[in-house]
C-alpha cells in the first residue's frame, strides 16, 4: 500500500477534483477511526459519501450511546442492553424527522453523520431488504437509490470504497476509467477499494472493474494513517 501516492492524490483532489467516498458500517466502530474519518470531512477531503443504512445507523448510535453494534467504541467491550442501541438511534431518529434535525436540535454533537450535515456533505443512503428502520434517509427504492448514487459518481474523479462489499460492487458498476472534463481534457479516475477480506476486493475485480486498486488491510488502520499523513 501506497500511503505517500493516495495522502498526494487527496491533497491534489482536495482543490482539483471531487473525492466520493463508499462506507460501510465498520466505519464508526472504532472510535479513532470515527474521529479520523471527522477530520477528513472537515479538512475538505471528502466530497461526498455513499453508504448504507447501517453506516448512519451505527454513526448515530456511537453519537448517543457511545457504541457501536452494541459494543463500547473506545475498549470494543459489550455494553449491558447493547444490542438494543442501534434501533434505539433508529426510532430517536425516526421520531425528531431524521439526521439533519438530530443536528440541528443538538442530539448529536459529533460523528461522520454530524461532519455530513454541519459542512453540507452530500450524502446518499440506499438500503437493503434486511435494514431495520430504516433512517428516513435512506432510499428503499434501489433503483432510485443508484441514480442518485450516479449523480455524485458523474462528479468523481477519485473514489474510495471501504468495508462495503454491497455498495463497492453497485458503485464499481457505475464508475467509469477515465473522466472527460470541461476542457475537453481527459484524465484518469482513481478506484480504490479497501477490505480486510480478500474476497471482497476480488469479487469487485471479478465484477468488472479492472482499474481498481485493492488494498487489504483494516480500515480503521488504514482511515488513522491516511488522516495522519494529511495532516
Amino acid at each position: 500500500l501506497d500511503y505517500d501516492f493516495l495522502t498526494e492524490l487527496l491533497a491534489y483532489e482536495k482543490t482539483n477534483g471531487h473525492v466520493t467516498w463508499v462506507l460501510g458500517p465498520a466505519c464508526a466502530f472504532d472510535i479513532d477511526s470515527r474521529r479520523a474519518f471527522c477530520k477528513l470531512i472537515k479538512g475538505g477531503y471528502v466530497d461526498s459519501i455513499l453508504a448504507g443504512n447501517a453506516l448512519a445507523t451505527h454513526d448515530i448510535e456511537a453519537s448517543l450511546f457511545n457504541t457501536g453494534l452494541g459494543q463500547d467504541i473506545r475498549s470494543q467491550r459489550s455494553q449491558p442492553n447493547g444490542h438494543y442501541h442501534h434501533l434505539d438511534a433508529i426510532n430517536i431518529t425516526r421520531h425528531n424527522g431524521g439526521i439533519k434535525e438530530l443536528v440541528e436540535k443538538g442530539i448529536i454533537n459529533d460523528g461522520i453523520m454530524y461532519e455530513c450535515i454541519k459542512n453540507n456533505i452530500p450524502f446518499v443512503l440506499t438500503g437493503s431488504i434486511r435494514d431495520d428502520g430504516p433512517l428516513p434517509e435512506v432510499y428503499g427504492d434501489a433503483y432510485i437509490g443508484q441514480n442518485k448514487m450516479r449523480e455524485q459518481i458523474r462528479k468523481s474523479t477519485t473514489v474510495i470504497c471501504m468495508a462495503t462489499m454491497l455498495h463497492s460492487i453497485a458503485t464499481g458498476n457505475m464508475t467509469p476509467s477515465f473522466r472527460v472534463l470541461e476542457d475537453k481534457t481527459i484524465r484518469p479516475l482513481y478506484f480504490y477499494s479497501v477490505d480486510i477480506s480478500e474476497f471482497v476486493v476480488n469479487k469487485l475485480v471479478d465484477r468488472g472493474s479492472l482499474t481498481v486498486k485493492t488494498i487489504v488491510t483494516n480500515i480503521q488502520d488504514f482511515i488513522v494513517n491516511i488522516s495522519k499523513r494529511l495532516g
